[in-house]
């Protein structure tokens, strides 16, 4: 049994959440978080839970969730179970660090999901500050997970103990592997429209106005797929109806569950996930379209493993934004290699990102006493 502590309400739709749901079930401990965004316990679980969930009382100063003494906070730092805890979040590094020096001999672990990207003004000085000391407090803790090998270099390179340092990447749930992998093969469409999809949070670091700029540069017929919510949705829609000419189509879905999105899966040639900052460290949206037999496009960033995710080395890009619009006109031009590869990038998923390997991952993580007490 192993408890985990994280900022959000699991399993929600935002990666560090959907890491902490799967484990969840593995693991079989309970989940304490600070319940960031309380409104969502209105609304259905996106994927199914079977294990306990204990909110955190809060005090929130702007977006700084402080934890608050209590029974159970008390119940959490003095347990003798290990303690894994996902980061970024200052109140989850300084009940981690709390763990430990209650605790010395405790089994206390940290997940290290991104590394945060800098913005101008006292916003950006203190993620700084929290980043350096995020970074301080690993060599205390007894281990550290991350999600790519790109990270992984990255922590060390900042002075974590390569030895401490496990790649766990994200995986998808048992079920929404099955039915995406169950998909047929792409076939080239021919001259129908290319049809391209996007998966996410509307907000103004996935960049889905840059998607909408290099679409309308396209000579020939696409369409776009917009699956999710948030607060750039209103913009985006005006900026799709100024750029879309009489030969494409922008459909806003909203957030949709997983059949709906599955369908949405089902009908696109390739998906984009155009995020620029680090904040976006993996993209589990790339692993549903690999699955599915899409390739995926994303970003390179120096301290983001989101690039490496969908990488083919059968299809080389600069991965940086200026060359985007370049690519999709390639791919436009070419559905028989489009097909290659979406069969190319669900082989890359079988190979690096399958639950079978997941599994097998994390079972040496367990095994060589990374988490075990």
């Amino acid at each position: 049994m192993i408890l985990q502590l994280l900022r959000e309400w699991p399993p929600g739709y935002g990666g560090v959440e959907r890491v902490a749901h799967e484990l969840a079930l593995v693991w079989g401990g309970a989940v304490y978080s600070f319940d960031a965004q309380p409104q969502r316990r209105c609304e259905p679980d996106p994927l199914p839970v079977s294990y306990s969930r204990i909110r955190l009382p809060r005090l929130t100063v702007g977006r700084l969730l402080i934890p608050l003494p209590s029974r159970r906070w008390w119940t959490l730092l003095l347990s003798s179970q290990p303690l894994h805890g996902h980061l970024p979040s200052p109140g989850v590094l300084a009940l981690l660090l709390l763990a430990r020096l209650l605790r010395p001999r405790r089994r206390v672990t940290a997940h290290w999901h991104c590394f945060l990207e800098r913005s101008p003004g006292l916003s950006g000085r203190l993620f700084a500050l929290y980043q350096w000391l995020a970074q301080a407090t690993l060599p205390w803790l007894s281990a550290v997970i991350t999600t790519s090998p790109v990270l992984a270099a990255e922590l060390a390179r900042c002075g974590c103990k390569t030895d401490r340092i496990h790649v766990l990447p994200c995986c998808l749930s048992a079920e929404q592997e099955s039915v995406a992998l169950a998909l047929p093969e792409r076939q080239p469409a021919g001259n129908a429209a290319m049809a391209v999809l996007f998966i996410g949070r509307l907000d103004s670091y996935k960049r889905v106005d840059w998607l909408l700029e290099a679409l309308a540069q396209l000579p020939q017929p696409w369409r776009l797929d917009v699956v999710g919510d948030g607060p750039k949705r209103a913009a985006l829609a005006a900026q799709a109806q100024a750029l879309v000419g009489s030969g494409a189509a922008v459909c806003f879905h909203g957030r949709l569950d997983e059949a709906a999105k599955l369908q949405c899966l089902a009908r696109a040639d390739l998906l984009v996930l155009p995020s620029d900052r680090c904040n976006e460290a993996f993209g589990i949206v790339q692993l549903e379209a690999m699955a599915a037999g899409m390739a995926s496009l994303a970003f390179q960033r120096q301290r983001s493993g989101m690039g490496w995710v969908g990488q083919l080395e059968q299809f080389p890009w600069s991965q940086q934004p200026a060359a985007l619009a370049e690519v999709l006109r390639q791919l436009q031009a070419d559905p028989e290699n489009r097909a290659a590869l979406g069969r190319l990038s669900r082989q890359r998923y079988r190979r690096l990102f399958h639950r079978s390997v997941w599994s097998r991952q994390l079972e040496l993580w367990n095994c060589a006493g990374s988490i075990q007490a």
